[in-house]
């Protein structure tokens, strides 16, 4: 069988003519192109079947050429490759019809595979479904890594699903962006999002929480009480951390899962769910079910569609961008004219990081706000590596607060305009550990501390 033609598009040209070399020596017919406008022209002449093309090119990128190669005709299979994915470029990729989206720097044999499979693709193609909405803008999600790549990559496709979503990853990695970029680029996204702490609904109140109630369900109900199910119609509801949901709650998800149906507290009429479920956990699900404390029938409900984030320590590349957005963003909250002298950054971008993104953006935040003008250095940088918040935020703490630390608690809950749950994420403590704290202060001086929670 004659090996399809294939045209590599790149500025560079050391990396265009290895790939040639690599895959002539495979028998394949490659064409080589450094320009975005010559590149464009061969894509015109529509004799190329599949086409690898770089998404920077110069003035050119690579989804111009994705959207010639559809003008020209002939059904070519495009294959994406960046040093600098995200998720825009990713859905803008997968909507337009791009064949794969492959992260620099790549081995040769990567690239071989995705070939190979366009190939079969291209013996047998399937015509994916049209897509007409351009996509918008994504949140805070950072990343540049392959392991991110493929993590957009399951976020643009799950967007377009209504299947149930299973997202798994460590404390702080991310999963709730994640649902809300799919939620964003789903068919929903101009319905509500609506996030739930499965492990704060009790058992009891499951019904009435999520389900709703109706008038005279239980002493009290003086009138009908939506829950979160219709609440959420015509959009998502994103349980986090399902595997906390209580044992005897976990039937009545598994209903809803399967039948699509919910009956609120008090009713004996059941209603149609319009929702899209997202779930989310930090644990090991299948380890749950070994252990009998979480049911199997509910587990593989839940477990279609699954999304595993990695932790930062798989993906350190990623690292010193994430510290240059939360550096940014947290200056700019503040006001606070401060900048990282080169140690200090290498430190934040050489750091374990355990508690993964949001144990980094915390640390920067909370350095920012408390930090005098001028440079951090690695001196100044060092308190906040080192404090050890997790296991003291689990004591009561008894001693007075010092005058420095009551006036670093006020000065941030000034400037986070009082809200105490921005505040205890700036400061890097839990928000009851803020209360305690703010509870002491009133006692010292005799006065309440204001705020919003």
């Amino acid at each position: 069988m004659e090996k399809p033609s294939i045209l590599v598009i790149d500025d560079e040209e050391s990396i265009t003519t290895n790939i040639a070399a690599f895959l002539r020596a495979r028998g394949y017919d490659v064409t080589a192109v450094n320009d975005g406008e010559d590149a464009l022209q061969a894509v015109h002449e529509g004799r190329f079947s599949i086409i690898v093309t770089d998404i920077y090119i110069d003035r050119v990128t690579g989804l111009d050429v994705l959207e010639q190669a559809k003008q020209a005709g002939g059904n070519p299979a495009v294959i994406l490759m960046t040093a600098r994915g995200s998720v825009r470029t990713t859905v803008e990729a997968e909507i337009h019809g791009a064949f794969d989206y492959v992260a620099k720097p790549f081995e040769m044999r990567t690239l071989l595979a995705v070939i190979e499979r366009a190939e079969a693709y291209l013996a047998k193609p399937e015509t994916p479904p049209e897509q007409d909405d351009e996509p918008e803008a994504f949140g805070n999600i950072v990343g540049f890594s392959p392991a991110m790549v493929e993590v957009y990559k399951k976020i643009a496709r799950s967007a377009r699903s209504e299947d149930i979503v299973l997202i798994a990853g460590e404390t702080g990695v991310g999963k709730e962006l994640v649902a809300r970029a799919i939620h964003d680029h789903s068919a929903r996204a101009k319905g509500p999002f609506l996030p739930v702490d499965a492990g704060a609904v009790a058992a009891s109140l499951w019904e009435s929480e999520i389900f709703g109630s109706t008038r005279g369900a239980f002493t009290g109900a003086d009138r009908d009480r939506p829950g979160v199910i219709e609440s959420a119609r015509g959009g998502t509801v994103f349980f986090d951390e399902i595997g906390e949901i209580p044992l005897e709650a976990q039937p009545k998800l598994l209903r809803l899962l399967q039948e699509k149906e919910y009956r609120p507290l008090g009713s004996g009429v059941p209603r149609k769910a319009d929702i899209r479920i997202i779930a989310a956990t930090n644990r090991s699900l299948e380890t749950m079910v070994r252990d009998r404390t979480f049911r199997e029938d509910l587990f593989y409900r839940l477990n279609v569609l699954r999304i595993d984030i990695p932790p930062l320590r798989e993906r350190r590349s990623d690292i010193p961008f994430l510290v240059k957005r939360f550096f940014n963003e947290a200056t700019a909250a503040a006001q606070r004219r401060v900048w990282l002298e080169p140690g200090a950054e290498r430190m934040l971008n050489d750091s374990a990081w355990p508690g993964n993104v949001r144990q980094l953006k915390g640390t920067i935040q909370r350095m920012v706000a408390l930090s005098v003008p001028g440079p951090i250095s690695e001196e100044a940088l060092r308190p906040f590596l080192l404090q050890q918040t997790q296991e003291a935020e689990e004591e009561e703490p008894t001693e007075e607060l010092n005058e420095m630390e009551r006036r670093q608690i006020l000065r941030v809950l000034q400037e986070a305009g009082g809200n105490k749950t921005k505040a205890a994420e700036i400061l890097g403590i839990q928000r009851r550990t803020l209360y305690k704290k703010l509870a002491r202060i009133e006692r010292q001086r005799g006065t309440p501390a204001e705020g919003n929670s």
